[in-house]
């Protein structure tokens, strides 16, 4: 996984966690995540300093940027998770590769893929 994979991966944990809790903590993430407490913190850091998050009193906020990055990543996860699992791949191997999918097509491929599909 690249540094750029990763930190889409830790905007869209983000995104999923205050969508569901209404806030989110560094230890919310390397539950959601699977990682340690000190690797989260090295990585929102990292995704401070590029304006993608703010934190706020243990609360990790996505900046409107950090939003609309994460977005973009759901909707691809979804879409090849939907993909996967319409063509019969199980649950949890569609959800893995769907991720690995996400991080590798341009947002232009991926726009005109589900045009052409019809698909979103």
């Amino acid at each position: 996984m690249t540094r750029h994979d990763s930190s889409e991966d830790y905007l869209e944990a983000i995104l999923s966690i205050r969508s569901k809790c209404g806030f989110c903590r560094n230890v919310d993430i390397a539950e959601h995540l699977g990682l340690s407490r000190p690797s989260v913190t090295k990585a929102v850091a990292r995704l401070s300093n590029l304006s993608l998050v703010e934190v706020v009193d243990r609360d990790v906020r996505l900046t409107a940027a950090g939003e609309r990055l994460a977005e973009v990543t759901l909707a691809k996860h979804r879409f090849f998770e939907r993909m996967l699992l319409d063509a019969g791949v199980d649950t949890e191997v569609a959800s893995e590769e769907a991720c690995r999918m996400e991080h590798c097509i341009s947002a232009d491929s991926f726009e005109k893929l589900s045009s052409h599909l019809g698909r979103t």
